[in-house]
């Protein structure tokens, strides 16, 4: 018999195989997964709202509370939105339009959108369009009177990634982004700031805490996990990306992350990763595991809240 398994060993792409935390992770059911952990930030605070509706809901009344306490306040409102999760965004507009409140003072920096390796985003009119899904879901639907003005809307590309940071500090007074919203991707992502990208930085934290917004390619994770919204054609996923980098995420005065990836019939990627990112190890190799050590929260819809269980043994 030969000394080992055929194939070249290609696990080094998952992000995290630490066996005891994966092991403790797994177990994390009802409360437990809500309790905090010694190394956590007091201001981090992990929550689950019952319900999809109740979860949108919730979600586009605390982005509207802070536009709204902005306004009364006469500042600026300076936040970094994401196109993940969506459910939200028309409930938002729907509750703008019904109060008459006017967005003049916001200022949206939209944390990634897709791209290829020459540098160029996908085009606004592709259906994987981050700005056109915004533009839908969104800016469409509010009244025009009452939306922000289009200067005040941004998203990274090959026209501003050198300054994008720069423009969401000058915007915020040099306070920062009010608020980080966002959620979690299969492979630990905030925004689209994947695991692999720690290798450029030579194990340097200090460095990797300070990166800021970058043309990056996607990892395979990333890439596979966006396929499932396409019938798993990966081949369709754009394989690169201009995104925030931790200086922006970590550098927000708080930091909102909602999980909602529930693909019915029980199934859920979302629940493994988000308790890896909530209760295991503070490490580049996970990115949104950050959030364990900043002002914050992390929302769980129920279903995704769930025991993670397994194996499945069908489909249906």
């Amino acid at each position: 018999m030969s000394g080992g398994p055929l194939g070249r060993d290609l696990l080094d792409v998952l992000p995290l195989r630490d066996r005891a935390a994966c092991e403790y992770v797994r177990g994390l059911e009802g409360a437990a997964l809500q309790q905090p952990e010694p190394h956590h930030h007091p201001d981090f605070h992990i929550r689950v709202i019952e319900g999809a509706e109740a979860f949108y809901d919730a979600l586009a009344e605390d982005m509207l509370r802070r536009i709204v306490s902005a306004a009364e306040e006469e500042r600026t409102f300076v936040g970094l939105f994401p196109v993940g999760p969506t459910g939200q965004y028309p409930l938002l507009a729907e509750k703008l339009n019904r109060r008459k409140v006017s967005c003049g003072h916001v200022h949206l920096f939209f944390v990634d959108e897709y791209a290829y390796e020459d540098g160029a985003t996908v085009d606004k009119a592709s259906p994987w369009s981050f700005e056109r899904v915004a533009w839908e879901k969104l800016f469409g639907p509010i009244e025009g009177g009452l939306r922000p003005p289009e200067g005040q809307v941004h998203f990274p590309g090959p026209d501003n990634v050198e300054r994008y940071d720069e423009m969401v500090w000058e915007a915020s007074g040099g306070r920062g982004a009010e608020v980080i919203y966002g959620g979690i991707g299969w492979s630990g992502h905030f925004a689209f700031w994947d695991p692999h990208l720690w290798e450029e930085f030579g194990g340097d934290l200090e460095a990797w805490c300070r990166a800021h917004t970058a043309h990056v390619r996607l990892h395979p994770m990333t890439i596979l996990h966006n396929s499932l919204r396409a019938g798993g054609d990966w081949s369709a996923i754009p394989p690169c990306a201009y995104t925030i980098g931790p200086n922006l995420f970590l550098g927000a005065r708080y930091r909102s992350f909602w999980l909602d990836a529930c693909l019915g019939r029980g199934m859920s990627w979302q629940r493994f990763v988000g308790r890896l990112a909530a209760h295991g190890p503070v490490t580049p190799s996970l990115p949104a595991s950050f959030l364990q050590t900043l002002p914050g929260e992390l929302v769980f819809l129920d279903e995704v809240a769930k025991p993670i269980g397994g194996p499945v043994t069908s489909w249906r």
